[in-house]
């Protein structure tokens, strides 16, 4: 089973944005880009996964979505256990390979233009030792309380 990696929000001030969901929601800052303004990208985790707040229009950081999209979800990263086999799965449904793809961060757009992020190892690159990360696990039915 395919698990969320990261989700990425394109803005057009990624540090207000990120202090935002800092303050509000307790999010654990990572790190920025540049690391004293974070003006191109603020990377953000509550420990589960990783939160990016990206430069709309930077190619460096973002998909090149218009400058009218902020507020929108850029891209959706996904961690999966057998990186070949999920990316013909996705191909075959019709997903096309993005330019800015790599043999081990593979990129696709989606049915509707939305970029999936698909790695087989990048949770510990990229969150592992930066913050405490949970672990989750299937709630109990009350059957077996």
């Amino acid at each position: 089973m395919a698990r969320i990696k990261h989700i990425a929000l394109a803005t057009h001030d990624p540090a207000k944005t990120a202090a935002f969901y800092m303050d509000n929601f307790g999010l654990q800052e990572l790190h920025r880009k540049p690391a004293d303004t974070g003006a191109d990208g603020v990377w953000l985790s509550d420990g589960y996964i990783y939160f990016a707040i990206l430069k709309i229009g930077n190619p460096d950081v973002s998909t090149t979505l218009p400058a009218d999209a902020t507020g929108t979800v850029d891209h959706i990263g996904f961690y999966v256990d057998d990186l070949e086999e999920t990316c013909e799965a996705v191909e075959n449904a019709g997903s096309v390979k993005c330019s800015n793809s790599s043999e081990q961060n593979r990129k696709y757009a989606d049915p509707d233009g939305i970029m999936l992020d698909i790695r087989y190892r990048g949770w510990d690159e990229q969150i592992g030792a930066r913050t405490q990360l949970y672990e989750l696990t299937p709630a109990k039915t009350p059957a077996q309380t």
